[in-house]
């Protein structure tokens, strides 16, 4: 199944939610400039880096290899990706802060990131693989 664009859905969820992150992440930037404070400079690092970067590359990869791009395996590793970084940047604001559920959501989200890398891989194995 694929979008009006040709690409798999998965790659096109990608890009939109990355461009949202990017957005969040340039406007969050810019307000600590405004205000002078940045101490929640890794909180919106992470968002910039891993919500813009890390998910528009997964959704380059799913577009090149559509095949990978419309498995479940991808919609899984999307959904924990996302959901990771969800869960991860207000993680790391919260502890900067620091208010108490702000380290256990760091955790949780950061884990679920590193799960999400590594279903990563194994869709980069599958599409790249001598056969």
């Amino acid at each position: 199944m694929t979008t009006e664009t040709g690409l798999p859905c998965i790659a096109a969820w990608h890009f939109r939610g990355a461009a949202i992150y990017a957005v969040i992440a340039m406007i969050w930037g810019i307000w600590m400039g405004i205000i002078g404070d940045h101490s929640l400079f890794p909180a919106h690092a992470h968002l910039a880096v891993v919500g813009w970067v890390s998910i528009s590359i997964y959704g380059l990869f799913l577009a090149r290899f559509p095949v990978q791009g419309q498995s479940r395996l991808a919609v899984i590793q999307g959904v924990i990706a996302h959901l990771g970084l969800v869960i991860f940047v207000p993680g790391i604001a919260l502890a900067i802060m620091p208010l108490p559920l702000g380290v256990p959501l760091a955790v949780i989200g950061s884990l679920l990131l590193a799960l999400s890398a590594l279903l990563f891989a194994v869709l980069v194995w599958q599409a790249t693989a001598r056969r």
